[in-house]
């Protein structure tokens, strides 16, 4: 007979020598006593059973350092926590450490194997828990620059069998230093937690709150490794700083990139303008995601992360054009063709997938591409020009059930051959132009296009049973010269004050119409692409 019992733990905790800062690496290692198990083999009625132990090896610290990181790692490392969950408070903790005058932290932990015979304490303590610094399964970094030119850096690295964090400081900080990063202490820790979670989330708009005036740049390198049958690893990078803010994400469900020029300052509206703008470039996020069937966690992260980059974005005065080095400023009518926001590119592609052993040649997908881009010319104020341009393009392909509500099941059993399968294809864009010659404004005009096309193909028992493309296009071209022109028609007899109230209307309901319309005219609900040809016509898009 096998019996296992259990010996109770006379030190739950890790003993520690109280007093030493947490940055002294260079301490004896410490270890820490566990329960152990005795674990008896015989036979029933026989004779006494040998007895073999089988000892939980202590716990291996870097430094003996008694602190709050220290603790919390240790309250981290225990067993029911998830590996994810390791990092819990860690990366708040470390920040806030500065406001106590800390500025360099070194510890680590590592839990070596059990060991059936107890060894000495110096053969625990020859392990290197060091060692862990930069090398974990599961790491996170966060580089932060002042304006002065001093260097935070921080990181988190956790695997199996170990935990380890590190802080250093290239140089003295100042009051307001210290303030602007221990601000930051619940942003990062969001960010962590959100890269943690089992269905990952891009969580870094706290981070983008930075302050500006006192800082110069936020880098952020995330590592999950996604454990399973299959393994692996999720990243994210971010970066932020007064020229560029771009996100990197990659994982189980796919992939996405965000890139925001944040030099054009003078191109950005007011808050309300950024707002709408933003609302709406969501919107056509919205609208090719019903269409192309996107996949809901990731099209959230896409969002979250474009609408991030986007905040905390400086604000010219009123009365400011371009930056100090240029001949002009932009005028009312020109920051009415423009959107508000700054440039970006941001595109967002799910992991391919192929459902149909049947047919190997068609794959579930979706990639969506969203860009914006402006540009000012010229050689003075009286001669000048600028064109803002918006894009979009969505390339999707899935497979959906005859039955509405009934899963899909597809094998390589001619009976489970009834499906729709939907390739879809959209492209939109939007050209706003404006020029000037000798005071005088010459041109000004706003093009835009979209097209969709929608292929579908039904099977029954494996056979086509239909084959229907359906294309559709809307275009749009306006010349406004004669709508921002100084002079009218019908504006004679009226008073300046209803004058001015008149161009407000048309320059507000001007920045309205030049914003991005993938779909113009169409509402876009939930899974309407999968609506099926009827009686050889096409589904409306």
């Amino acid at each position: 007979m096998t019996s296992v019992s259990p010996i109770p733990s006379w030190n739950p905790t890790p003993s520690r020598v109280q007093g030493a800062a947490a940055s002294r690496a260079d301490a004896p290692a410490v270890p820490a006593s566990t329960p152990s198990t005795i674990v008896a083999f015989g036979a029933e009625g026989g004779e006494q059973p040998a007895i073999s132990y089988l000892l939980p090896s202590p716990k291996v610290w870097e430094s003996p350092s008694h602190d709050a990181v220290s603790e919390l790692m240790t309250k981290n490392f225990a067993p029911y926590y998830s590996y994810g969950g390791r990092f819990g408070g860690l990366g708040a903790a470390m920040l806030d450490q500065l406001k106590g005058g800390v500025r360099n932290i070194s510890q680590a932990l590592l839990q070596p194997p059990p060991r059936t015979q107890p060894g000495p304490y110096a053969e625990a303590a020859g392990i290197a828990p060091a060692s862990l610094h930069g090398n974990g399964e599961d790491k996170v970094s966060l580089s932060i620059t002042t304006k002065s030119g001093v260097e935070v850096k921080l990181s988190l690295d956790s695997q199996d069998d170990g935990l380890a964090v590190r802080m250093t400081t290239s140089g003295e900080l100042s009051d307001a230093e210290v303030k602007a990063l221990g601000d930051l202490s619940e942003a990062f820790q969001e960010a962590i937690d959100g890269m943690a979670q089992g269905t990952p989330k891009v969580r870094l708009a706290g981070l983008m709150q930075f302050d500006q005036e006192v800082l110069t740049s936020v880098n952020l390198h995330a590592e999950v490794l996604v454990r399973g049958e299959q393994k692996s690893t999720q990243t994210l990078d971010f970066q932020a700083d007064s020229t560029q803010r771009k996100v990197s994400f990659a994982g189980v469900a796919g992939s996405l990139d965000v890139k925001v020029d944040a030099s054009q300052l003078h191109a950005l509206g007011s808050k309300e303008r950024q707002a709408k703008a933003l609302g709406n470039y969501t919107k056509q996020i919205d609208q090719a995601a019903s269409r192309g069937h996107g996949d809901a966690g990731l099209m959230a992260m896409f969002k979250d992360t474009l609408t991030a980059l986007h905040s905390n974005a400086p604000v010219p005065p009123a009365n400011a054009g371009l930056p100090e080095d240029s001949k002009w400023r932009l005028a009312a009518e020109d920051r009415a063709m423009l959107t508000g926001l700054s440039d970006f590119s941001a595109s967002v592609s799910q992991t391919v997938k192929f459902s149909n052993p049947m047919r190997a040649s068609e794959r579930d997908g979706f990639h969506y591409e969203l860009s914006q881009k402006t540009s000012v010319s010229g050689t003075s104020q009286d001669d000048r020009s600028l064109r803002q341009q918006q894009q979009s393009k969505l390339s999707a392909s899935f497979h959906q059930s005859l039955v509405p509500g009934l899963p899909l099941r597809l094998t390589d059993k001619v009976e489970s051959q009834n499906y729709t399968y939907h390739q879809i294809e959209d492209t939109a864009s939007s050209d706003a132009q404006m020029a000037y010659k000798d005071g005088k404004l010459v041109k000004a005009s706003l093009q835009q296009e979209a097209s969709q096309s929608t292929h579908i193909m039904k099977y029954v028992l494996a056979k086509v049973e239909s084959d229907v493309t359906t294309p559709t296009s809307h275009s749009l071209m306006r010349d406004l010269v004669a709508d921002l022109g100084p002079y009218k028609t019908g504006e004679l007899g009226m008073t300046p004050e209803k004058k001015a109230e008149q161009r407000q209307q048309l320059l507000q309901t001007l920045s309205e119409d030049v914003l991005l319309q993938s779909y113009p005219g169409q509402t876009i609900s939930l899974w309407q692409a999968d609506v099926l040809p009827e009686e050889g016509e096409a589904a409306a898009a």
